[in-house]
């Protein structure tokens, strides 16, 4: 069991918990060797992993530093404490988007296209590699907000292996995810998350900043699976263009070869002077986005 004042690896001590899931928990420390306040995530905590666990997160852990892109929230450091792998990541002190919400309630207009911009932005960057890297688990809570107010995924490149391999050691069945972000397509006979799953987790996300609550609550994709409707965002302050390209995102069909393989949907009743999200149907009516700049 971790606790506030304990010392990581004889250089980090442990200020504040910031956050606490079914595998791991972020503390605020302080970095006795710099004096720097850092976030440390620590994997397994209190319970540890066998050689096998242990040596897949170090795998693993090498690839994450090869991603560097604007909208990720890299990793300075990972190394194993008693058996506990842990990374090493910058404190945002603005939080998560989790906090705005608490905070704030709801999202603007505005504040809505910059972090759709730049969270289509680090999926892109993630889904373009070989093999893609599918996150599994987008969500207001791994959403962060920099000191430069724009927004950085957090919590990727831990795979569907790492994620078994905790699962295992922690005795736990539940697919990796959280259930109310997870897509209809999660709870199938295959499982496997694909790169559209993503996207529905960011409309899932996109839809609770809109309105206060995930469309389907606890459940997620689960009921539009057994055929519930996506209810409809009747908050009169977002453009229609906003709450259509949310609708879009929680398609519930992620192959469907009676639609085309592209269609772009631009919006164009908001003049903003930010990179605005392309969205672009693969297969379906789920898409996938890219990016073009607004005038």
């Amino acid at each position: 069991m971790l606790n506030t004042g304990q010392v990581i690896a004889d250089r980090y001590e442990l200020l504040k918990q910031l956050g606490r899931g079914g595998f791991s928990e972020v503390w605020l420390a302080l970095d006795k060797l710099t004096d720097v306040k850092v976030a440390i995530k620590i994997y397994a905590p209190g319970m540890g992993l066998d050689d096998a666990g242990i040596s897949l997160f170090t795998q693993e852990f090498s690839l994450v530093f090869d991603m560097n892109h604007t909208n990720l929230l890299h990793p300075t450091y990972y190394d194993c404490w008693e058996r506990m792998p842990y990374l090493i990541l910058p404190f945002c002190k603005n939080g998560s988007i989790f906090k705005y919400l608490t905070d704030n309630n709801r999202i603007t207009e505005t504040e809505s296209w910059h972090l759709l911009h730049d969270v289509a932005e680090g999926l892109a960057y993630l889904h373009a590699k070989l093999p893609p890297v599918i996150h599994q688990d987008i969500k207001p809570d791994n959403i962060l907000i920099n000191d430069e107010n724009g927004y950085m995924i957090t919590d990727f490149g831990i795979s569907t292996r790492i994620r078994s391999t905790l699962r295992r050691n922690q005795g736990q069945e539940l697919s990796g995810g959280t259930l109310a972000y997870m897509g209809p397509e999660r709870f199938g006979q295959s499982p496997t998350p694909i790169m559209a799953s993503d996207i529905w987790s960011l409309g899932t996300t996109m839809y609770e900043l809109l309105t206060g609550l995930p469309p389907y609550g606890d459940h997620g994709g689960l009921l539009q699976k057994n055929g519930a409707d996506i209810p409809l965002i009747n908050n009169e302050e977002y453009s229609q263009e906003l709450k259509d390209i949310v609708y879009k995102c929680l398609a519930l069909n992620t192959w469907d070869s009676l639609r085309p393989d592209k269609s772009q949907i631009m919006p164009s009743s908001i003049s903003m002077e930010i990179q605005r999200p392309l969205i672009y149907k693969v297969h379906n009516k789920r898409p996938l986005i890219f990016h073009q700049k607004m005038r």
